[in-house]
């Protein structure tokens, strides 16, 4: 038991933060991503299955989706090599054995240990849960130079346009939200809120707590409601983030203009992203913001910044005031609050000019991970 719980704890935490600490302590760390491992519709598998028995491949599917992992099944023997692999052993219990590649050893407990799918299920869940933690979807932040400068507004249309072909999430991070999903025609829907996740202390498991939101299609939905909205900074927020984007392709965050400052709780929010997109205006005053935010934020992660309200000729001039190379437009949609009176949801609208701004701005975010 004792190998599982070391195989099993910071499950929570990234692939990324494991490295860092294992190179300050001067341990060979190979990266996830120079291994060759089997994919499956182009993510990396957390967790192989090689197995005979229809009762054990139902057992370990059901705990992968409660992981939120990718699993890859082949009769014994064949399955490909990944993260955690688990193979049937043949007895009149189903058991698994569990393993992980060679090439984690310094992330996690080597060698094999043999559990019972029906007495010890949390400890096969608790070793996916680890193997989760080696993977994550594209995270893209979404911020603004100035409060009131249209991030939520960005931030669902965007997550829209990622969903029609990826499964996506929405988290509204803004602890003074008044729910982002009235922007989506959510705010009726059934599913959980940050205040329900404030009052459960237990652990976010990642494929239970996505499929527990609000959908829209392939996107799910982590919003804020009148009992409040996320908490500011803390370990939830950070939970959250990693839990959804392990179960999803594409977490879009709509983070609070706080997490500009580097000495700030939502800061860490903002360092989770693959992807920065800053809202930015185009006045003298907006112009300042800019470049203060532009300065402020993590010079290592790509940033694509969009000005508000501002056609291309308008753009190119202010990406030239800011000294960037490209500034992407993004024109108003004068009917927003019309639309949304009349119930038509943000991203609705497909042919006008701003979700063909929308849509520039997502194929940028792709291109720039």
């Amino acid at each position: 038991m004792e190998s599982r719980r070391k195989a099993g704890m910071g499950h929570r935490q990234s692939l990324e933060q494991k490295r860092s600490r294992k190179q300050e302590s001067n341990v060979t760390v190979i990266n996830a991503q120079e291994l060759t491992q089997h994919k499956e519709g182009g993510r990396i598998a957390a967790c192989s299955l090689a197995a005979h028995s229809e009762t054990v491949r139902s057992e370990v599917n059901r705990l992968a989706a409660l992981a939120g992992i990718n699993i890859v099944t082949g009769r014994s023997g064949t399955a490909p090599s990944a993260v955690l692999n688990l193979r049937e052993v043949d007895g009149s219990m189903p058991q698994v054995e569990a393993s992980f590649h060679p090439a984690y050893a310094p992330y996690f407990a080597s060698g094999c240990i043999r559990l019972s799918l029906r007495e010890e299920a949390e400890d096969v869940l608790e070793l996916m849960l680890a193997a989760g933690s080696t993977q994550r979807g594209t995270i893209v932040g979404v911020i603004g130079s100035r409060g009131g400068i249209g991030v939520s507004t960005l931030a669902s249309w965007l997550a829209r346009e990622m969903a029609r072909e990826r499964e996506t999430c929405l988290l509204d991070l803004d602890p003074l939200s008044a729910g982002i999903d009235l922007l989506l025609g959510l705010e009726g829907a059934p599913g959980l809120r940050w205040s329900d996740l404030a009052e459960d202390s237990g652990a976010l498991v990642p494929g239970r707590l996505n499929a527990a939101l609000p959908s829209l299609g392939a996107l799910r939905v982590l919003s804020a409601d009148p009992r409040g909205g996320a908490p500011r900074g803390g370990g939830l927020g950070v939970d959250a983030i990693a839990a959804l984007s392990q179960a999803n392709e594409v977490t879009v965050l709509d983070i609070p203009r706080s997490g500009i400052d580097a000495g700030t709780r939502e800061r860490e929010w903002l360092e989770w992203c693959d992807v920065v997109v800053l809202i930015v205006g185009g006045g003298l005053r907006e112009i300042q913001q800019a470049r203060r935010a532009i300065s402020l934020l993590p010079g290592e992660t790509p940033l694509v910044i969009v000005g508000s309200g501002v056609s291309g000729g308008e753009a190119a001039a202010l990406a030239e005031a800011l000294d960037v190379p490209q500034v992407m437009p993004l024109r108003r949609l004068r009917t927003l609050d019309q639309d949304l009176s009349h119930g038509v949801r943000v991203g609705d609208r497909t042919r006008c000019a701003t979700a063909r701004d929308v849509s520039r701005i997502g194929v940028i975010c792709r291109e720039a991970v």
